[in-house]
Order: structure tokens, then C-alpha cells, then sequence
């Protein structure tokens, strides 16, 4: 079978988009599969015989926004999804951006080639996101006229079919178990260290992260620091938090690592916290629980479908002090620490990349009938 994923992000481009598509496509050449990539023109990305880039020069971080550049992007992958499929002529095709899933389908349906899309963020029943980019994300998805759709949690999925898109499915993200494993520490530890990962936008929630750094000061006389891991928009503005709040010491941004360095973090970390505002199945949860680190997060995603003191501490969202109740109590605590941490890597077993790409190659196989 040849499969040709169409993504706005691929490696070297930092996102949790980059991530899926590079790991299914490695489990697939293995599984004895083509395949071929239709995705962004970025310098971050690498080159490639069976890579094809679309549109106007752009970076990352702004792929996540709906600009002029990005806009018109997409009409001209209009045109070239024409000339890609005729040339490569794909038995599948999977999309992993909503707006890239409706420009590729007027050349899909011509060829006669299905679609299964998958998404990495649904955002249609979200208020945090303005009326406008929920309304576009239905209106997209909807004339995308995708065979089959796949959502990363039942809380989605469920969203999805409410929402008339019957053919909407499971299927959760990947882990690379055999990289993401636990490894003995480094370092000596000298205080209680929390890991954060993610990009430094409103997203994230790392205002609420470090306010709750503030109160967890005032609390304790243990001594604890906050490593903050990517970089994004918002980088001055949460610096200048962190100092106007007196807690400099405390809170570390480190900009962003590579996939190695990210693994040493973790290695040396005694929590990890995930403040955000919205997410599906974020990729850093799942790394976390492989690599036996306890988890701390809102309710968004598949957190939603945790009970609490099961494999996640669950905190509110926007709330500064139950997090820092949530931090002082893996602090002071470290029973429960290795209680959250042993429940959370028996639950991650179910997340491998060969037990998520089967489940893709009965989906296409699905679409292709």
C-alpha cells in the first residue's frame, strides 16, 4: 500500500503533528508500506526524495496560527495536491490538519483516492477558542468529506459524532516505549525538581504554573524548581512574571531540546506537570508515564476519561492553588509519587507505535472498500 500523510508539520519542525507522522511512518516502512509526504515549506524540515513542500516560507510556530501567508498556503496546495496525487497516485491518504484536509480534497475526490484525517487537536466545543476558528473547524472537516476520521480520546471522538461525524474513531497516540524508558539519575538530587514541556504560548498555562510556584514557596520550606522546557511567544511576558513574583530561583526556562536532552530532563525529575488549557492525548503525558514519571494535569484530553489517584493527579483549570495543593502533596508524599507513577506506566503499555499502526492499516483498509 502506498500512504501519503499530509501534515503541516514534519521533522525537524517541533510539534506533537511532527511526532505522529514521523513514528507512523517508520512503523509502516516496516510493515512494508510506501510512503510519501505532502507538508509545509519550512527550512526546519528536512529534505527527502519522498517529501514534497507546498506554499509561501514559513516557521513553525506560526504554522499553529491562521495568517495571510498561511492562508494563502493553502490555495496553493489546492493546485499542488493536484500534481502530487497524479504523480504518486497514494491508495490512501492521511491528513493531519483540518484546513490541509479540505484544500487536498477537491484533488483527492477527482482521483478517487479516500481520505482518513486525523486529528491532533479539536477545537469546534472549546470557548477557549474564539467563534470563528470553531465554526471554520466543522466547515473544514465537513467538506473535507473524509472516508474516516480518528480522534485521540473518547471525550473527542464522542464530540465528533454529536456533531454529525459518524464516521469518527478511536485511536489514541504512540509512544516509542524502547526510547522512552526509564533510566537511573544523573545527578544528585538536591531539591524536589517538576518538569513542564510545551510551547511557551496561552495554551499551556504556564501563568497559572508559576503563580502556583509562588504560593508553593510560601508553603514549604522544601526545596523544589521548575524546569520549563520550549519556547514560543509568551517567553518575556512569563520571565517577567517569574521575577515581578520573586521566585527567579525557582523557575528555569531552558528554551527548547532536542528529543535526548528532553529524556535526560525527565530522568531527572521527580514530577511532571501539565497545566493546559485544552490538549487531546499530549505526547509529553504519554512520555512521562513511560519514562515512570508521576503526572499532574487539568482535565483536558484524555485526562477527562482518568479518575484522579489513578495515573494522573487531576487539578482545575485556571487555578493556581489547586495546583500548588497538587505539587506540595508529591512533595511531601513520595509513596504517592510511586503509586501514580507504577498505575501510569502499566496504562501506557497500550499506547506502542505498532499497536497503533495496525489499528491505522484496518482503518485504511476500511476507507479503501
Amino acid at each position: 500500500m502506498k500512504i501519503l500523510h499530509v501534515t503541516k508539520k514534519y521533522p525537524n519542525a517541533l510539534g506533537g503533528d511532527s511526532v505522529v507522522v514521523s513514528n507512523l511512518e517508520k512503523q509502516q516502512i516496516l510493515n512494508g508500506h510506501k510512503v510519501v509526504i505532502l507538508t509545509s515549506n519550512c527550512d526546519e524540515i528536512k529534505d527527502g526524495k519522498h517529501i514534497y513542500r507546498f506554499g509561501l516560507k514559513d516557521t513553525p510556530a506560526s504554522l499553529d496560527n491562521i495568517t495571510l501567508k498561511r492562508l494563502i498556503s493553502l490555495i496553493m496546495l489546492f493546485f499542488k495536491a493536484f500534481k502530487v496525487f497524479r504523480v504518486e497516485r497514494p491508495d490512501v491518504i492521511h491528513t493531519h490538519s483540518v484546513d490541509m484536509a479540505f484544500s487536498i480534497s477537491f484533488a483527492a475526490r477527482f482521483y478517487k483516492i479516500p481520505i482518513v484525517h486525523t486529528f491532533h487537536i479539536v477545537t469546534f466545543y472549546d470557548e477557549n477558542h474564539t467563534f470563528i476558528r470553531r465554526k471554520t473547524e466543522l466547515f473544514f472537516v465537513r467538506g473535507a468529506q473524509a472516508s474516516k476520521i480518528t480522534a485521540p480520546n473518547i471525550y473527542d471522538v464522542n464530540k465528533l459524532k454529536k456533531a454529525g461525524l459518524k464516521q469518527t474513531m478511536l485511536v489514541m497516540n504512540g509512544i516509542d516505549l524502547d526510547y522512552w524508558k526509564k533510566s537511573k539519575q544523573s545527578q544528585k538530587k538536591r531539591c524536589f525538581t517538576f518538569i513542564a514541556i510545551g510551547r511557551l504560548e496561552e495554551q499551556k498555562g504556564y501563568e497559572y504554573l508559576i503563580k502556583a510556584a509562588a504560593l508553593l514557596r510560601l508553603t514549604t520550606k522544601i526545596k523544589f524548581k521548575i524546569i520549563i522546557v520550549g519556547d514560543g511567544s509568551l517567553k518575556e511576558k512569563l520571565q517577567r512574571l517569574v521575577k515581578s513574583l520573586g521566585i527567579v530561583g525557582c523557575v528555569k526556562f531552558t528554551g527548547r531540546k532536542d528529543q535526548a536532552e528532553v529524556k535526560n530532563i525527565y530522568s531527572n525529575s521527580d514530577a511532571f506537570v501539565l497545566p493546559s488549557l485544552y490538549e487531546t492525548t499530549p505526547l509529553t503525558l504519554l512520555e512521562a508515564w513511560a519514562m515512570q514519571v508521576p503526572a499532574i494535569t487539568t482535565r483536558v484530553g484524555i485526562s477527562r476519561e482518568l479518575s484522579n489517584n489513578s495515573s494522573v493527579l487531576l487539578i482545575n483549570m485556571r487555578d493556581e492553588k489547586s495546583l500548588e495543593r497538587a505539587m506540595f502533596k508529591f512533595m511531601v508524599d513520595p509513596n504517592t509519587c510511586n503509586q501514580f507513577a507504577s498505575v501510569a506506566y502499566k496504562k501506557v503499555q497500550d499506547f506502542t507505535w505498532p499497536k497503533i499502526t495496525n489499528l491505522f492499516e484496518n482503518i485504511y483498509q476500511k476507507a479503501l472498500r
